[in-house]
């Protein structure tokens, strides 16, 4: 039997699994960023922007924006004590999202996207990966939900610099699915 129809045959039994509702939201968070291993730069509020896009009832997208205000950093140098500024993190990206759950779901994600990184003496663009998990659960109101994640936010280096830029993330959100139409 030729290929094509075994994997007719495959796509016609699975299906009725993956046969669903997809919806489109838009939905919005804040939280702190933690730098690890980052002595120049302290801890600082978070927030941006999430449309998830359900494509599957395991599998949903979701393009995101993010901005981050790294905090001021004392450092001694020569017994000298200087405030450097914070890094500001601005990310335009998109994550993947493994649901379980119906009500209340638990899911792990991983991510990439465009950091750009900007303080005083630094303005340079590179390639971040982000990965964690989250929990969310529906609201009252049909189509609202709030979510909680943790995560982790790692910025590739320069060729010129021998390390990457690493920092946790706690976020809390809500989203709101304007969009719902049934996959057959």
């Amino acid at each position: 039997m030729k290929r094509w129809i075994w994997i007719a045959l495959a796509a016609l039994a699975v299906s009725p699994a993956i046969s669903s509702a997809a919806t489109v939201g838009v939905g919005v968070f804040g939280g702190t960023s933690i730098p690890i291993v980052q002595e120049d730069n302290d801890r600082g509020p978070m927030y941006g922007l999430r449309v998830p896009i359900n494509l599957t009832p395991i599998v949903s997208i979701e393009p995101y924006y993010g901005s981050t205000q790294g905090g001021d950093k004392n450092e001694t140098v020569a017994g000298v004590t200087y405030t450097r500024a914070g890094i500001d993190n601005t990310a335009f990206g998109v994550h993947v999202l493994f649901m379980f759950g119906t009500g209340v779901q638990f899911y792990p994600f991983v991510g990439l996207a465009s950091n750009h990184l900007k303080r005083d003496g630094l303005d340079e663009s590179q390639t971040g990966y982000d990965f964690g998990l989250g929990f969310g659960f529906k609201l009252p109101v049909v189509g609202l939900s709030a979510h909680a994640r943790g995560g982790a936010n790692i910025v590739t280096s320069p060729a010129s610099s021998e390390t990457s830029r690493k920092w946790g993330e706690i976020t809390l959100g809500v989203s709101y699915n304007f969009y719902h139409s049934v996959i057959p």
